[in-house]
């Protein structure tokens, strides 16, 4: 009877074990699908699917349905950042917009694809437990860029250039691109800090990414790319002598490639960045923003529905008319209401930030920043890039006590770890 009882108990244990191992193997697979997923998501833009679906968002609606699956049998999820919850109100406030809009199709297409960029930010959250991964994230968001570079490269050799000779990735606009790039100049320093054999492949990032720039001519993303460096110069004066002499190697390259290819670059446009600002016109962009401006006095609180840009400021333009500015469109689509939760999820993001360990205060406040001053000419509000850093930043862990304000500007010392 005690034998009966004991093979009893070790069956019991094994059963246990077989499927701790096969949730354990699910959440693995899991995991392994939000690192493709933040790797597609930069260069997504050049994987069109048959109606025009990017191939990275029906891949991400995959994931989210993994990561349903393997929550659903572990029956325990992580609990939501308070950036979470003003994206789910901002989804769910997207949502009833239908009720007004005058194009409830187009409406309808616009919450459905902001379920879907909720679902990149939640699932990218649960796969983001740990700081091994919070790192692998990152990476993978660079090594996407390095696949956007190829493609700029590739047209580049084949000399496929826009109006006033723009190079740009297929399927990309330039000033996407650009900003795309930028972004992860600053990931891709932080990713330097730590050893291992990736080290050079992140370095050497720096000076292709900024080559890559200034070949799409986008004078939104040279703004972002010196926002973005900006990163490298706080921590020029914290650096040890072997990291400044690799630095200057760095520096060295990226001057050497630029002064190489000075000739491909259309310098006549980037440098008409004040000539468009002191003429107001910026490529009709401040036409559509007075315009804009005008539609949201009609409806400041409630907006004009999800997708009803164009329909608001007039049939002069097309129906899919983009605002140009992220801010702007939010307010015209979704009101003051739909404004403040979006920017509210920033804020949350900045504010765990704040209480991270460093050098990610510094970190965040710089991609946050970069991103608030490039949407001023972008419609980013729904594009994937942007939900992929709250999901990313609202992962960020926090550090035990409350970190002064000096830790977040960079003039408290960082510490050894970081030196």
């Amino acid at each position: 009877m005690h034998r009966t009882q004991a093979q009893t108990a070790v069956g019991s244990s094994v059963t246990d074990l077989s499927r701790s191992c096969r949730r354990e193997r699910w959440q693995a697979i899991a995991v392994s699908l939000t690192w493709m997923t933040a790797f597609l998501i930069p260069w997504g833009d050049m994987i069109q699917l048959p109606f025009e679906v990017q191939g990275s968002r029906l891949f991400s609606l995959i994931t989210a349905f993994v990561w349903i699956l393997v929550l659903w049998k572990r029956q325990k999820a992580r609990r939501l950042d308070f950036a979470h919850w003003f994206l789910f109100l901002f989804v769910v406030w997207a949502t009833l917009n239908v009720l007004w809009t005058p194009e409830a199709e187009r409406g309808l297409r616009r919450a459905a694809s902001y379920l879907q960029l909720f679902l990149v930010t939640w699932s990218v959250y649960q796969g983001c437990d740990r700081s091994g991964r919070y790192l692998a994230l990152l990476q993978a968001y660079v090594f996407g860029c390095w696949v956007g570079v190829a493609g700029l490269l590739w047209n580049f050799s084949r000399q496929l250039y826009t109006g006033d000779g723009r190079y740009t990735a297929p399927g990309f606009d330039p000033n996407d691109l650009a900003v795309t790039l930028s972004l992860a100049i600053p990931m891709a320093w932080r990713l330097d800090l730590e050893p291992g054999p990736l080290r050079w492949i992140n370095r050497f990032f720096v000076p292709v990414a900024v080559f890559g720039v200034l070949l799409t001519a986008s004078r939104s993303g040279l703004v972002t790319l010196a926002i973005c460096l900006g990163f490298t110069l706080t921590r020029l004066i914290r650096l040890t002598k072997r990291s400044i002499f690799r630095l200057a190697i760095v520096v060295g390259l990226t001057f050497a490639l630029v002064n190489a290819m000075w000739s491909e670059i259309s310098i006549r446009r980037l440098s008409t960045i004040f000539e468009q600002l002191s003429s107001r016109d910026m490529n009709g962009r401040v036409d559509i923003w007075q315009r804009g401006y005008a539609a949201f006095l009609e409806s400041p609180l409630l907006g004009h529905g999800a997708g009803g840009f164009g329909a608001a400021v007039g049939t002069w333009r097309s129906r899919e008319l983009a605002a140009h500015n992220a801010y702007l469109g939010l307010a015209v689509e979704h009101g003051l209401i739909g404004l403040v939760l979006f920017v509210s999820a920033f804020l949350a993001v900045l504010a765990r930030a704040r209480n991270s360990p460093p050098p990610e205060p510094q970190l965040w406040l710089c991609l946050l920043f970069a991103w608030a001053v490039a949407v001023t000419s972008l419609s980013w509000e729904n594009r994937e890039t942007t939900w992929l850093l709250l999901g990313i930043g609202a992962a960020l862990p926090r550090r035990p006590r409350r970190p002064s304000w000096r830790v977040v500007f960079g003039t408290q010392p960082w510490g050894k770890a970081y030196a």
